[in-house]
């Protein structure tokens, strides 16, 4: 797979007259898992709004392979960048393998057939996000967590190069969190999908990402690697906590661990 190329340059963003983006670079490490974290209204997920272009940029650029977005065809696009929102919602009464299916039209052409390999792409989808026996079912019909994974099996029936989720563990319980974040870490070694998510869960970034990304105030304040970014040092400056930093006896990656106002002490 090719190992495309996404940058931002000094972009700002934002809604009506509030400014959310505020001269941000990024560059996303290509072939690679790269999470953004930070605390609530931070800019996570108008910074993926505007680099998969469903939100124009104020100032700055989006560019894929050093051209901007905004300048290459929709349908081409769609063909190297996928995107899963926050809160998508689905047409009323539409069954999840049909949901699934649309993940599948940028690779239709406007006389093109739907072929095999659409349809291998679909079940593939469905078997990895364990929602194949829910194929028939209404989505609306689906509890939040199911309803989740089949968004995420639409996203990966697009296949993408780069795939870009908001918030993919949503509505999960923790197994199915670290289910579907083992599912994207399998893609990400399989094809080499390059894969930006934001996350909450700042030991789940730590642990899966080889890139972490961590904004405060509609800029980037610090990126690079999880060891290199997660430190006592960035809690405190983007989430306003104190924190302990240890090393996960499972990943041996770090792992923070909050300090309230209230401890527990044993005798």
């Amino acid at each position: 797979m090719t190992s495309h190329i996404l940058t931002a340059s000094q972009l700002s963003a934002g809604y009506g007259d509030n400014v959310v983006l505020d001269g941000l670079d990024l560059a996303v490490p290509p072939g690679r898992i790269t999470a953004i974290v930070g605390a609530n209204a931070c800019g996570k997920s108008t910074l993926l709004r505007t680099m998969s272009r469903l939100l124009s940029p104020r100032r700055g650029h989006v560019l894929l392979d050093g051209k901007s977005i905004h300048r290459t065809p929709s349908r081409e696009l769609a063909r190297t960048l996928g995107l899963l929102p926050q809160s998508p919602v689905a047409p009323d009464g539409i069954a999840v393998a049909d949901l699934v299916s649309r993940g599948r039209h940028p690779h239709q052409g406007l006389f093109s057939r739907w072929t095999r390999k659409d349809d291998e792409a679909v079940a593939a989808a469905l078997a990895a996000t364990g929602t194949a026996a829910l194929a028939e079912r209404p989505v609306d019909e689906l509890s939040g967590g199911q309803r989740q994974r089949v968004w995420i099996a639409m996203a990966l029936a697009q296949q993408t190069e780069i795939l870009l989720l908001d918030e993919p563990t949503t509505f999960l319980d923790i197994s199915h969190q670290v289910e579907v974040l083992d599912l994207l870490t399998d893609l990400n070694h399989a094809r080499a999908t390059t894969i930006v998510m934001v996350l909450h869960d700042l030991n789940l970034a730590a642990r899966y990402a080889d890139h972490l990304v961590a904004m405060a105030e509609g800029r980037l304040h610090v990126s690079g690697r999880p060891e290199d970014v997660l430190t006592e040092q960035t809690v405190r400056q983007v989430f306003g906590l104190e924190s302990r930093i240890v090393t996960d006896p499972t990943s041996g990656r770090p792992m923070m661990l909050p300090i309230g106002r209230h401890r527990m002490t044993t005798g």
